[in-house]
């Protein structure tokens, strides 16, 4: 049996495993949407709990950038590539 991580969401406090969040990094003093690799200081968000991403609730872990980051999570991420550890790298179109 595989070893799975748990993280814990910064806005509910629930622990999960780790491919059931959404992981925002600060890089160069930016909170963003991580996709693909890890980089910078990370955060959890639960990615399938839209109560989650209300700026009140981020407020604790982001501060004054809870906005900003209660906006990017809002958006729609259907268009943003997930990749899990097993797929390529590169994405190809045709």
């Amino acid at each position: 049996m595989k070893h799975i991580p748990e993280r814990t969401c910064v806005a509910c406090r629930r622990k999960r495993p780790q491919p059931d969040f959404v992981r925002l990094s600060k890089v160069a003093g930016v909170w963003t949407v991580q996709v693909g690799g890890r980089v910078g200081r990370g955060a959890y968000v639960c990615a399938d709990n839209p109560a989650c991403w209300q700026e009140k609730k981020l407020r604790r872990a982001f501060g004054a950038a809870a906005q900003k980051v209660a906006e990017q999570l809002a958006q729609p991420r259907a268009a943003q590539p997930q990749l899990t550890p097993d797929q390529p790298k590169t994405i190809m179109t045709t």
